[in-house]
């Protein structure tokens, strides 16, 4: 019988369950990478048919995209979007606390070998893309706009605010030297609340 025609106790073990499903995906992600990344030994892994993740995810890039989504290490801080009040220099600080600890820093390196396949591969990449790169951007305009950023100096502020906090993040990974990283993050903290006074006095 065909595997896309068969209902087996591994099918059925998710059914019902998609967020388990992803979980179960993020983990195996996280643990293996996505350079030899391939759906069928995944299945095998998290205890599904071939035929049931494809069921769910459609393709390897979404499902990429969705562990994207669901990961916490790149996620955008929610108060950015709701609150146009919200303090930028706070929660970027926050963020910064709370994601670049050696427990969810693995999450991130997972979110750069992907980066870098998109990039080499942008065809069915583009979800991931916008996630990682628009949504970010559009949550740091919203952010800045509400601090008092000038609109032709917003779009180029949260541009480089995004490559500031992804080249430490970077940083960190690849040398492992926190003390350094954090002091050059406090410096990109503090040229951003120079910037907001001076937004505040205008």
């Amino acid at each position: 019988m065909p595997e896309s025609d068969r209902v087996d106790k591994r099918t059925l073990r998710y059914a019902g369950r998609r967020d388990e499903l992803l979980a179960a995906v993020t983990e195996y992600v996280i643990a293996n990478g996505v350079g030899e990344l391939s759906m069928r030994p995944l299945a095998k892994a998290v205890g599904v048919s071939h035929a049931s993740l494809l069921h769910h995810f459609g393709s390897k890039e979404n499902l990429l995209a969705e562990v994207i989504e669901g990961m916490r290490g790149e996620s955008i801080p929610a108060e950015l979007l709701a609150d146009p009040g919200a303090d930028p220099i706070a929660l970027l600080s926050a963020w910064w606390d709370a994601r670049t600890t050696p427990e969810t820093l693995p999450r991130f390196r997972v979110m750069l070998e992907i980066y870098v396949q998109a990039v080499l591969d942008p065809v069915g990449h583009e979800r991931f893309l916008e996630q990682l790169v628009g949504q970010w951007l559009v949550a740091l305009e919203h952010g800045l706009s509400g601090a008092g950023c000038p609109d032709e100096q917003v779009s180029q502020v949260a541009t480089l605010i995004l490559a500031q906090i992804r080249g430490l993040s970077m940083d960190l990974l690849a040398t492992g030297d926190r003390p350094r990283v954090d002091r050059a993050f406090a410096f990109l903290v503090d040229d951003l609340a120079a910037r907001v006074r001076g937004w505040e006095i205008a």
